[in-house]
C-alpha cells in the first residue's frame, strides 16, 4: 500500500494521469486477487493416463493419456524437504511439460507407477522455474 500511494503520488506530481490511474487499478487487482483462496485441484494417474480437475467439481477437467508420456523426473524442493516436483514430458509440441507437487512420502510409489509408461529422465529446470524459485513464487 505505501508503494502503492507513493507511486500515485509521484504520477500526479509528474502530471501523468494516465500512470495514477494504471497505479490505482493496479492496486485493486492486486488487493482483489490476494485475499483469494487458491483453487485445489484433483490428480489421478492411473493406466489410462493423468486426469486432472477441479476438486469437489467436474469443471476444468483434463485429460492426459499415458501413451503421450515421453519421459519424467522427480526434483527436491530446495526449501521444504517434504514436497517434491514431478516433470512429466510429453510427446505434443503444444505442452511439452508438465509439473505437479506432491508429497516426498509418495515418491517411490509415483515412480515405480510411472516407470510402466516411460523412462525416468533428466529434464533440467528452465531459467524461469528457476528465476521463480528464487524469488518464492
Amino acid at each position: 500500500m505505501i508503494a502503492a500511494i507513493i507511486l500515485f503520488a509521484f504520477a500526479i506530481w509528474q502530471r501523468n494521469f494516465l500512470f495514477a490511474a494504471f497505479v490505482v487499478i493496479a492496486f485493486l487487482v492486486i488487493n482483489y486477487l490476494a485475499d483469494r483462496f487458491p483453487s485445489i485441484w484433483e490428480i489421478k494417474i492411473d493406466e489410462k493416463g493423468i486426469e486432472i480437475k477441479l476438486a469437489n467439481s467436474g469443471e476444468g477437467k483434463k485429460f492426459y493419456p499415458a501413451e503421450n508420456i515421453e519421459g519424467f523426473d522427480i526434483h527436491a524442493e530446495t526449501d521444504n524437504s517434504e514436497i517434491k516436483e514431478l516433470a512429466i514430458k510429453f510427446k505434443s509440441k503444444l505442452s511439452p511439460l508438465f509439473k505437479i507437487n506432491f508429497y516426498s512420502k509418495d515418491e517411490l510409489k509415483i515412480k515405480e507407477f510411472l516407470l510402466k509408461f516411460a523412462p525416468e529422465e533428466e529434464i533440467s529446470q528452465s531459467t524461469i522455474d528457476s528465476f521463480l524459485k528464487l524469488i518464492r513464487f
